[in-house]
């Protein structure tokens, strides 16, 4: 049972309604993280504006999928896992892609190069050393996509910690349990 009850469109503040509206328009719903987001139109428009910003980024589609997939398992986030499985399947990711991206493990070597930089960012706190910024380099990571694994990876912390507050209702196909 959510802490925070998710609002629909006509019951949520003024503020907040263009936003649902428009992730009505392009979803065909409204999932409950946003529907539970709108009781603030600040926090809301917060994270839209960085997944907007984002789905026109260099890794939009399965490489941010993978990362973020990373995240919500780093931080133990069912409704991230079942959200980004379902959304990684839609990149073209297969099921067996997405278990891996959560273990931090796959067989594209630049997909593997974010999540080995995305661990690294997560598991020290954003302190990276200077060997783990050459090995991306050396992976082929340019300095534009680096930037962007930190805005990946603050923004599924970001709803990672949403959900854990609430307790938001998975609203997706759960995502399977892995080692």
């Amino acid at each position: 049972m959510p802490r925070i009850d998710p609002l629909t469109i006509d019951s949520a503040p003024e503020a907040s309604r263009p936003v649902l509206e428009q992730i009505n328009t392009n979803f065909g719903h409204v999932a409950n993280i946003f529907a539970s987001l709108a009781h603030s139109p600040a926090a809301l428009k917060a994270l839209t504006g960085i997944f907007a910003a984002l789905d026109e980024g260099a890794l939009a589609g399965k490489a941010h999928e993978a990362i973020a997939l990373l995240i919500g398992q780093f931080h133990g986030c069912k409704y991230c896992t079942a959200a980004h499985s379902a959304l990684a399947k839609m990149a073209g990711a297969t099921p067996e892609d997405a278990i891996g991206f959560r273990k931090g493990q796959s067989d594209d070597p630049k997909i593997q190069a974010l999540l080995t930089l995305a661990e690294a960012m997560v598991k020290n706190r954003g302190k990276l050393d200077d060997a783990e910024v050459q090995a991306a380099r050396d992976a082929g990571l340019s300095d534009a996509e680096m930037l962007e694994t930190v805005a990946i990876v603050a923004c599924n912390t970001y709803t990672n910690y949403i959900n854990a507050l609430v307790q938001t209702e998975v609203d997706f196909p759960a995502a399977p349990d892995i080692d």
